[in-house]
């Protein structure tokens, strides 16, 4: 989290929060890099999670935005965990801050099954890749028919917020150039609309037969080759394999991945040809993200060497893999 907002969350903002849901919150955060996240319980011992989420980061009205499109796929039929009214039948809590800034609280139920951890997970292989293609062409089949929002941005607009904020003018450069690339791509009703956009293993549980997706709150337009484009990179991001090995695991998996995808949604065989675009653009928006949240502070071990590794790909112009 930037240093700016954790000077202003307090106990007591986490407090109203937790009030105006009426559930109470464990006191370690489950998460707390772009929102600050909390298992919660509620009067009947169920499951939640409670999220604040900073004004610098979305508006109200994007907040609203998310959570409506949200309720939208699971009301028909999609897998995902939904947001729950406050007390006073909000989907949104505002909560003023000592600065005059504000957090915006939400609610969801808790994802059932579990956090599928890479290959050491008994779930991780094809049965696991095909269902959670299944459960990204599901979302997409569904989002054709969605209303049109003017709250939340597209893919463009959020790429284009963290390469302006880059301090090297080569990755700058490099990134301008890689958009005007993506840019140039048909925008279409079957290939193109509102998306969660990062369906990686964190943003999910598994229990062994489909996916719950939870955090949809990088929800944008984009291209739907995108969300399978970010299967691949978080599938192989913290591996220790070689550039060869992780080529092979890739096209073996976009091989299942796609199988279950064509069972809600089809996309034609040209769009996966995109696909090194939308891995590159990853890691740029990875490697922009990182260097926002640790300014001013210092950064991780783990994070560093994440970050040099983005940098010198990006520099190379290489995607993760060569799919």
């Amino acid at each position: 989290m930037e240093i700016a907002v954790e000077h202003v969350f307090t106990n007591e903002i986490l407090a109203r929060a937790a009030k105006a849901y009426h559930v109470t919150v464990e006191e370690k955060p489950l998460g707390d890099f772009e929102n600050y996240i909390f298992k919660a319980k509620g009067k009947n011992n169920e499951d939640y999670v409670l999220r604040l989420t900073h004004s610098s980061h979305r508006s109200k009205k994007e907040v609203e935005a998310e959570l409506d499109f949200l309720r939208y796929v699971a009301e028909h039929g999609a897998k995902v965990a939904g947001p729950r009214n406050s007390i006073s039948q909000n989907l949104v809590e505002e909560i003023g801050a000592e600065d005059g800034t504000f957090f915006f609280a939400s609610l969801f139920t808790y994802a059932q099954g579990e956090q599928v951890k890479g290959e050491e997970s008994p779930y991780w292989g094809d049965a696991y890749f095909e269902a959670w293609g299944k459960a990204i062409g599901q979302l997409h089949r569904l989002t054709m028919d969605y209303p049109k929002t003017d709250y939340r941005d597209t893919w463009e607009e959020d790429e284009s917020s963290i390469v302006n904020g880059l301090e090297d003018e080569k990755v700058k450069g490099i990134a301008t150039v890689l958009m005007d690339e993506i840019k140039a791509l048909p925008i279409e009703r079957e290939t193109f609309g509102l998306m969660h956009g990062d369906i990686h293993p964190g943003n999910f549980h598994y229990d062994g037969k489909g996916l719950t997706i939870f955090d949809f709150d990088d929800a944008a337009y984009n291209y739907f080759i995108h969300d399978l484009a970010m299967v691949l990179y978080y599938s192989v991001l913290f591996t220790p394999w070689t550039l060869e090995k992780k080529t092979e695991f890739a096209r073996k998996q976009l091989q299942v991945l796609r199988k279950g995808y064509e069972y809600e949604h089809r996309l034609a065989d040209s769009w996966y040809e995109s696909l090194p675009l939308f891995l590159r653009l990853r890691d740029i928006g990875l490697y922009g993200t990182i260097q926002k949240k640790f300014k001013g502070k210092d950064m991780p071990e783990d994070f560093q060497k994440l970050s040099d590794e983005l940098y010198e790909r990006i520099i190379k112009q290489e995607a993760i893999v060569n799919i």
